[in-house]
């Protein structure tokens, strides 16, 4: 089976920088057709602009030719409550509105041998929502339905941690150490092979243990100045995962045909990314 993950698509109504990398990989994927797309969120770019983003990208969510299923990401419907941005947190009413898009926030899809985990990574420790105790009880109650032994591959927005799950510090770039205990118990004794994520912006792939850890890239650009500490690699692309049997083998796509693009240049210009003046005429040199 053929797997495909992209990430951090950062789209825009107002015709932003990211769009052109988004029509490249949607010509990829009508190309290939592979047996699910996993989108693990930032379908917007978001600002000043977000619901004008999102009913953008759902429409052209709509034009992948193949089965798919998405995450929502900070950009969406906001930034974990205990560790994520303050100007930016996750509220019921920005997540109904993405239920009222795009769907459940989070599911459970086989695919072959397979069984493909979505979980909502911006309302893990958020007691406040409720939401959270309802996302925990539903994937206990799909996840009672597979028997044991069978594969799973799980897919957040956020990155469990940066370094290793026993590190207690709370950062606003993965999820915080109560978080990642919650998402630890409800896969307790199950036969995870891999957790992929996006958010970073960067590509990575690591084992620990019998569990693979994958970071795609974005697909809309690169974040911050080549003399930031990166955790892995700063490049555009996707991931393209085949799974036979208990086998994982995994792919990166794009490095060499989307634009990488680099928004700290783009802020520098203007501002904000979503700023009135990144969707007009464009400075540069000419």
């Amino acid at each position: 089976m053929r797997l495909v993950q992209i990430s951090d698509l950062h789209l825009s109504a107002s015709g932003g920088f990211f769009n052109d990398n988004w029509e490249t990989t949607l010509g990829w994927l009508q190309a290939t057709k592979p047996d699910l797309v996993v989108v693990s969120g930032d379908v917007a770019l978001g600002g000043r602009n977000v619901d004008l983003d999102l009913a953008f990208a759902r429409s052209q969510l709509e034009r992948i030719p193949c089965p798919w299923r998405i995450l929502p990401g900070n950009h969406d419907i906001g930034d974990n409550l205990h560790s994520g941005s303050k100007s930016n947190p996750v509220s019921a009413s920005r997540l109904q509105s993405w239920r009222d898009l795009f769907g459940a926030d989070c599911w459970v899809e086989q695919l072959g041998f397979w069984v493909i985990v979505g979980v909502n990574s911006q309302i893990l420790n958020a007691p406040e929502l409720g939401d959270e105790g309802l996302q925990r009880a539903f994937l206990k109650s799909a996840l009672a339905a597979v028997p044991e032994g069978t594969p799973l591959a799980i897919f957040t927005h956020k990155p469990l941690f940066l370094d290793h799950p026993s590190e207690d510090a709370s950062r606003p770039d993965c999820i915080d150490p109560i978080g990642r205990k919650q998402f630890a118990e409800m896969f307790a004794g199950r036969n995870v092979k891999f957790v992929a994520c996006g958010h970073k912006h960067q590509y990575r792939s690591f084992a620990l243990g019998h569990v693979r850890y994958f970071w795609a890239p974005a697909v809309a650009c690169v974040n911050q100045a080549p003399d930031i500490k990166s955790w892995g690699l700063r490049q555009v692309g996707f991931i393209e995962y085949t799974l036979d049997g208990h086998n994982i083998r995994h792919k990166v796509h794009g490095a060499d045909f989307l634009m990488r693009h680099e928004s700290y240049v783009y802020t520098r210009e203007y501002g904000a990314l979503d700023a009135p003046e990144a969707s007009a005429e464009r400075s540069g040199l000419w």
